[in-house]
């Protein structure tokens, strides 16, 4: 667990998201003297104005204000600007976040300036009102209701095949009892959403009666590196909900070994067993020693090359990690969803860290997402590099670049990145059609004379963030790997709408340049 997981998990239970993002009733209509007939035809009409511009095609929309690349006009014309909102008293777990929008020619200003990015390192939705507001050229680097998926409670609690079973206490105190009595073999853990003070239990020293914990079987045999247990941190955006654009870092991966051997197993020594403060880095563990500091691996390439000395194909390991991941967040979809509702702008992304682990076939298990994951260097200086590279892709792919001299111009560079030929697809389609003379056919919905502006500016916003990945890959929509063989009628067959509409775009562009497909 992070040193500065404690912050994450504060106030982020479900019960709480559903207090904190109720709307409010609206206020009584004040008519004064004014005719009420004449009130009520002047908000029906202006209902009416705003459900047709957006219905209508986007090429006949007068754009009214620039889109989150630019800015509006006036944040064309000044320096951009970032806040920051923690609650720790120090900022030393914020250095290399600082650093890199620095070095990107942003300025810090206070909460109540006009910024252009919140990095918000606690949860900022109850006690930040005015985000439920925001204008257009302003991000949040968290998404309302994140804590459905970084709830420790909430999310092992979930029935998925590769989390390992667990029970919540005490509502479910019955079933993990009956569980417990038909694997008489199982171990468990006792965990709290704090998710400190992780140990072996037996049965008759679990407290039942702690609220906001679970328990949680305990996998027995992991795949061990030189007898180290160990875990995975892979850095997951969310660029998107509904439409969902899911990104994973490829640079590398988070390897943190437990100090102390597995073997013989003691369950009173958790340094064997659970990865804290104090682990074991990549490039203290023996067999890795050559291949990260000989040969310029990183983590995730000298473990590779350790697999392989073991006669197994590491290969098969990261198709099920993008699984794990790219299902977890689709099982919280509806709740994001549900809470974005209450926000006039979704100018929201969100970067975690999935922390997994693997066992001795190379099957992975989930253990927790995290928010605002651990990017101190800290206690290793050696992860510094990670973290700003990190930084660097996951500001370019949602749009936070590095300050450059035409951006202060009113040169509209987003006219020149993203035009509509570049978010055309599938013409014969569309000819054969006649979609520019009639919409009402399902095989119109990616033609560009058929789409609203909100459709033009998801297809915009996903296009940029294509251009921009840097070391970032796409897993929702899923990777295409073999365009002959992708049945795109299967693939979208169980999505909802808005995410089958987007994949089916992506589809269409793998199909004329394979750099889409991945």
């Amino acid at each position: 667990m992070d040193s500065q997981s404690i912050s994450e998990t504060q106030s982020k239970s479900r019960n709480e998201f559903n207090l904190s993002e109720k709307p409010t009733k609206s206020s009584a209509l004040t008519v004064g003297t004014i005719p009420l007939r004449a009130v009520m035809l002047f908000l029906a009409a202006t209902v009416f104005t705003a459900v047709l511009l957006e219905i209508l095609p986007h090429y006949t929309k007068t754009k009214t204000e620039l889109d989150p690349l630019n800015g509006t006009e006036n944040a064309l014309v000044r320096q951009r600007a970032y806040s920051i909102y923690t609650t720790s008293p120090t900022e030393e777990h914020l250095v290399h976040v600082l650093e890199v929008l620095n070095i990107f020619g942003y300025k810090r200003v206070a909460l109540e300036d006009n910024w252009d990015l919140l990095w918000a390192h606690d949860y900022p939705f109850r006690v930040m009102p005015k985000l439920k507001n925001l204008e257009a050229h302003q991000f949040v680097n968290h998404l309302p209701g994140c804590g459905y998926l970084t709830n420790k409670v909430d999310l092992c609690t979930t029935r998925l095949p590769f989390l390992p079973r667990a029970f919540r206490l005490p509502d479910q105190r019955n079933a993990f009892l009956e569980y417990a009595s038909a694997h008489p073999e199982a171990l468990f853990v006792q965990k709290h959403n704090e998710h400190r003070h992780i140990k072996v239990r037996a049965l008759n020293d679990i407290d039942f009666h702690s609220n906001d914990s679970f328990v949680q079987e305990f996998i027995q045999k992991p795949f061990l590196v030189d007898g180290h247990k160990f875990d995975i941190g892979v850095y997951v955006v969310i660029t998107s909900i509904n439409p969902l654009r899911v990104y994973i870092y490829n640079g590398d991966v988070l390897f943190r070994y437990c100090p102390v051997k597995y073997y013989p197993f003691d369950f009173e020594i958790l340094d064997k067993y659970v990865v804290a403060d104090n682990y074991l880095p990549t490039w203290e563990v023996p067999s890795l020693r050559k291949y990260y500091n000989n040969y310029g691996g990183s983590m995730r390439a000298s473990f590779e090359a350790y697999v392989r000395d073991q006669n197994m194909d590491p290969s098969k390991i990261w198709p099920q990690v993008e699984h794990i991941i790219r299902t977890t967040i689709l099982t919280k979809e509806q709740d994001l969803i549900d809470t974005l509702r209450m926000y006039k702008r979704h100018n929201f992304f969100d970067l975690l860290r999935f922390d997994l682990f693997i066992d001795d076939e190379l099957n992975v298990h989930l253990m927790e997402a995290n928010m605002s994951p651990n990017l101190s260097s800290a206690h290793f200086k050696e992860n510094s590099l990670l973290y700003k590279q990190v930084l660097y892709s996951v500001f370019n792919l949602v749009g936070i670049r590095p300050v450059i001299k035409s951006e202060i111009s009113q040169f509209p560079l987003s006219e020149v990145i993203t035009a509509d030929k570049n978010l055309a697809t599938a013409l014969n389609n569309c000819a054969s059609n006649d979609c520019d003379k009639s919409c009402n056919k399902e095989e119109c919905s990616l033609c560009l004379p058929c789409i609203s502006g909100t459709e033009y500016k998801w297809l915009q916003e996903a296009h940029d963030e294509h251009l921009h990945r840097v070391d970032m890959k796409r897993i929702f929509p899923k990777p295409i790997h073999n365009i002959h063989t992708f049945d795109i009628d299967i693939e979208t067959t169980q999505m909802s709408k808005r995410n089958a509409w987007i994949t089916r775009w992506f589809f269409n562009k793998c199909q004329y340049d394979r750099t889409w497909c991945t």
